[in-house]
């Protein structure tokens, strides 16, 4: 069974063959399993899955309603995009739409409020790419810079998302000064 965003009859051997997005047929990018045919697992993009553009990070997910909490998922999310390589956007609220992010990663303390449970179970039921604590402490720590490949960089916080790694010198130039090192309140 597919998804209903893909035409299995339109499907080309790539896309068949879970190499390119089942959706798009572009073979670049992040995918996730949309599907089975014939055997073989489909994957798409979640964007495409989503019918539209997805923002360009991982959702993390878990309880901000305390001072504490607030900094523990803060952390957390500096951890995310550290070992994912990817920005990691903290979930205020519950008005977030989980299927338009790259993915989720859900902090073991997503049950102690129930904004952050419902976008838990919305993640975890829209059949996308989460990871748990313990998942995701199984990537390496990527202390390399993104922009010059310098060792020792680290995320920084810009709004509500951490960057990927970025290292001291390169900050101006890749943040354009927008880098903030306060934490986030809630």
């Amino acid at each position: 069974m597919a998804h209903p965003r893909i035409d299995v009859a339109t499907l080309t051997p790539a896309q068949r063959d879970g190499v390119a997005c089942a959706v798009c047929g572009d073979e670049r990018g992040q995918m996730i399993p949309v599907g089975v045919l014939e055997g073989g697992q489909l994957f798409a993009h979640p964007s495409c899955v989503a019918g539209g553009i997805t923002e360009d990070c991982i959702l993390v997910i878990g309880d901000v309603t305390t001072p504490e909490a607030l900094d523990e998922t803060t952390a957390f999310a500096s951890d995310v995009a550290d070992r994912l390589r990817i920005p990691a956007r903290i979930a205020f609220g519950i008005d977030y739409d989980v299927r338009q992010y790259e993915g989720a990663v859900v902090l073991d303390s997503y049950l102690d409020s129930v904004a952050s449970a419902v976008l838990a179970t919305e993640a975890r039921e829209a059949d996308m790419f989460c990871l748990d604590v313990r998942e995701l402490f199984t990537h390496p720590i990527d202390d390399m810079c993104g922009h010059c490949l310098a060792e020792g960089a680290k995320p920084y916080l810009v709004g509500d998302t951490w960057t990927t790694s970025v290292c001291d010198d390169c900050v101006a130039v890749t943040l354009a000064g927008t880098a903030r090192v306060t934490p986030l309140v809630a």
